[in-house]
């Protein structure tokens, strides 16, 4: 809760006026004063500071009668959730770096992960997830810590890590897929570089999906497609622009699915983290499949 002046508080809050519209009817139906408010991209609806407490009790009854939760105004995510999310990214990576160039337990991890176009299409999907994790050489591992440490950290920043961590696992898998499919049988990728665009992906779709105005709302798109042009089309051979593209793409639809859902269903904290658990949990079910576990 903030307070929009010095005798009237901000209620609730939500990026569509449809949710804060109808909370503002069961209080005006119940007598008790308020309003809606747009600034900084919500819509807020506003009570006299002495009305607050008869006006949360409304509804949460409201609530109550119709077995529904209330939704509660979500805070912005900040620094901490991004730097979590980039932490978690980059822990990651290490231990299995770790892993990889010590072939530890006696494993070829890299045999084990890598992402071959030919045993995806046979229905091994799980190593769209684990070549996520490795890495060709140490150039290359630095190269995603650093640019995706500072992707993730926006995302996280902007998303809270557990839906930034869902965001960039599931749509770097999926860009992955979509890359398997679209190259060759003999396709060999490997690398986070992915995930890194599903990142800029997510973070372009998902401030598309909540700006309002015609002339806006195409920033972020653009953003995000002047972001793989610089630095995702390199001109190593050994770079899989496409699978920055099908990572772009992927990361761009779990964002905008997040932007809607957002807007519609107003996720509540505990479920975005519950959200990033269950991304962590399918990463190491993949390896697990992968290592025959």
């Amino acid at each position: 809760m903030t307070d929009a002046a010095p005798d009237v508080v901000s209620l609730f809050s939500a990026p569509s006026p449809r949710p804060c519209a109808e909370y503002a009817l069961v209080l005006m139906a119940m007598g008790v004063p308020c309003g809606l408010v747009s600034a900084g991209g919500e819509w807020h609806l506003e009570v006299n500071a002495r009305d607050a407490e008869r006006a949360r009790e409304q509804l949460r009854l409201y609530v109550q009668e119709n077995s529904g939760p209330l939704p509660v105004a979500a805070p912005t995510p900040g620094a901490v959730e991004g730097m979590t999310c980039a932490a978690l990214y980059i822990i990651a990576l290490l231990i299995l770096n770790i892993l990889q160039r010590d072939q530890l337990f006696g494993i070829d991890w890299l045999q084990a992960g890598v992402s071959h176009a030919a045993a995806i299409r046979d229905g091994e999907w799980w190593r769209a997830v684990t070549a996520l994790g490795l890495h060709s050489d140490t150039s290359h591992l630095l190269n995603n810590i650093f640019f995706g440490a500072v992707f993730i950290f926006l995302v996280g920043d902007l998303l809270g890590w557990g839906l930034g961590l869902a965001g960039i696992v599931f749509g770097g898998a999926l860009g992955n897929l979509l890359n398997a499919w679209i190259q060759g049988p003999d396709h060999l990728s490997i690398g986070a570089s992915t995930s890194v665009f599903a990142a800029v992906g997510l973070m372009a779709a998902y401030s598309w999906s909540l700006r309002g105005t015609r002339l806006n709302r195409w920033i972020p798109l653009g953003a995000g497609v002047a972001v793989l042009a610089f630095i995702g089309m390199g001109g190593n051979e050994r770079t899989d622009v496409l699978a920055h593209v099908t990572g772009l793409g992927a990361g761009g639809l779990f964002g905008f699915a997040f932007g809607t859902q957002r807007a519609r269903l107003f996720l509540s904290e505990r479920r975005k983290r519950l959200l990033g658990v269950g991304a962590a949990v399918f990463f190491i079910l993949a390896w697990a499949l992968a290592l025959g576990v």
